[in-house]
């Protein structure tokens, strides 16, 4: 286990080095462990600022997404995150045991908002994924969600 993840999460890099496993429970508490994990991973690897930008951003939103809204039960559960390098990609799997909730089909948000007075927290998640990602898969499948997301690797550093 990766020291950095508390015992709650365990970071297991597969054999060849190109693919980061996470498992966490659905806390707030394990965003920001997850997060230091997924970005150390890309550093090490020198991928570029935007890139790291990029996927850390939809990380941060699904997973937020995920932990607020997938389980209306009040128990713990686990979701499972993945995160590929490929040449010219940084492919993430996000996989829960959650509600079904499938973000291609969601509406669009509202227009943004003509003023300060207007403006609601939150509801960005989506525009956000849709805007950083490359591609973006839904399944539904034993009884379970999958999310693939997909981000373009810039030049590496």
């Amino acid at each position: 286990m990766d020291p950095g993840i508390d015992s709650h999460a365990a970071a297991v890099p597969r054999e060849d080095g190109a693919v980061l496993r996470l498992t966490l429970a659905n806390e707030r508490a394990m965003l920001e462990p997850t997060r230091l994990a997924v970005v150390d991973f890309l550093n090490a690897r020198r991928l570029s600022a935007r890139t790291v930008f990029g996927v850390e951003l939809i990380l941060e939103e699904v997973l937020t997404n995920m932990i607020k809204y997938a389980f209306g039960d009040g128990a713990r559960h686990m979701i499972d995150v993945s995160v590929q390098l490929d040449p010219d990609q940084v492919v993430m799997r996000f996989e829960d045991g959650g509600l079904a909730f499938d973000p291609l089909r969601a509406t669009a948000p509202a227009p943004p908002p003509t003023s300060l007075d207007n403006v609601v927290p939150g509801g960005l998640g989506l525009v956000l994924l849709r805007k950083f990602a490359k591609t973006v898969a839904y399944e539904r499948r034993d009884s379970r969600n999958r999310l693939t997301v997909a981000v373009a690797r810039d030049q590496d550093q």
